[in-house]
């Protein structure tokens, strides 16, 4: 589902532009080390006899061979480079944990609650999202004012509807409409099919506060803004404030976008990260802190998707905004 890739994701944040720059500079640092220690091991083995200089002695510095300019460059060149990457690096990690306070009153990005437990993640919406497959040649119209009403396609047989705590199948050669309202209040979904049972088409409404487990979807073209806690008090029923254990360190790492974040007990507030997703697909989410035996099985998926009525546009993003800066 969703539109095909030109880009993966980890492809358009600063971080590949600064795995680029050092890459460049390993390369051309170790050619060079390279080098030298091969001419080193050829000018120097054993039974080539120096020429034109004296004696080499086991603990005396042979002070003919002494060259203050080169030795000076030997120190400066590097240093300059190692502040250079240093400063590279302070930069692009600015560029991104220091934009989350400026998000954080955005009221354009779109925030979801992390909550880390042993051994899987729960998501809290704390922002509505309402979200479509793109180019299947279905459509799903759900207002508030006529109900629901869907466009299928030809190959599309039935659809399963649901809202709230409500689920009904519809035969779609017969009947493409219900006169149940849009709430924003409850979950509402749509999932067309074809005649072997394949969903070929899905729409859903998230409302605020609604909760998943394992997996997430979020929207393309945003501002994308996590909330991250381990065993959040706010969130478990049975939380015992008296209790020595109040969950473990976990770290919710995104790593198709190089974004990863600790999941720190009793922090109040938790910490926070952002990403920019602009291209629709299905990613894993994985927790990148040991956090006990079973720690190897927490892990989920994020889909990336298109608001109802929108597109995913591939120029979105800080990566696009600073990308002349940083190069």
């Amino acid at each position: 589902m969703g539109a095909s890739r030109e880009l993966w994701p980890d492809e358009y944040t600063v971080f590949n532009i600064l795995y680029d720059k050092f890459l460049f500079w390993s390369i051309v640092v170790g050619l060079f080390t390279f080098a030298w220690l091969l001419i080193a091991v050829l000018r120097y083995r054993e039974g080539i006899e120096p020429a034109g200089k004296e004696e080499l002695k086991v603990g005396t510095f042979p002070k003919e061979r002494h060259h203050f300019d080169l030795e000076l460059a030997w120190f400066v060149g590097p240093t300059i480079l190692v502040i250079w990457v240093t400063i590279l690096a302070f930069g692009s990690m600015n560029i991104v944990w220091g934009e989350v306070e400026k998000l954080q009153n955005d009221e354009d990005s779109f925030t979801v609650e992390v909550n880390g437990l042993q051994w899987y993640w729960d998501f809290y919406y704390q922002d509505e999202l309402t979200w479509e497959d793109m180019d299947t040649g279905n459509d799903v119209t759900w207002d508030i004012i006529s109900g629901l009403s869907i466009n299928a396609s030809e190959n599309a047989a039935t659809a399963s509807v649901t809202w709230g705590t409500n689920t009904e199948t519809l035969d779609l050669s017969n009947q493409t409409s219900m006169d149940v309202l849009f709430n924003e209040m409850i979950f509402q979904s749509v999932e067309i099919l074809d005649a072997d049972g394949t969903v070929i088409h899905r729409w859903q409404h998230i409302p605020i506060e609604h909760k998943m487990s394992g997996d997430l979807i979020i929207p393309c073209d945003t501002n994308v803004l996590f909330n991250i806690h381990s065993m959040n008090p706010e969130r478990e029923a049975n939380f015992d404030a008296t209790n020595t254990y109040q969950g473990v360190q976990h770290a919710f790492w995104l790593q198709e976008w190089g974004m990863k974040e600790d999941a720190v007990p009793g922090l109040e507030g938790g910490t926070w990260m952002y990403v920019q997703p602009n291209e629709a697909g299905t990613f894993p989410i994985r927790c990148a802190e040991y956090c006990g035996k079973e720690h190897s099985l927490m892990y989920g998926q994020v889909e990336v998707v298109a608001k109802e009525g929108m597109t995913c546009d591939a120029d979105f993003g800080i990566y696009f905004d600073h990308k002349e800066d940083l190069e």
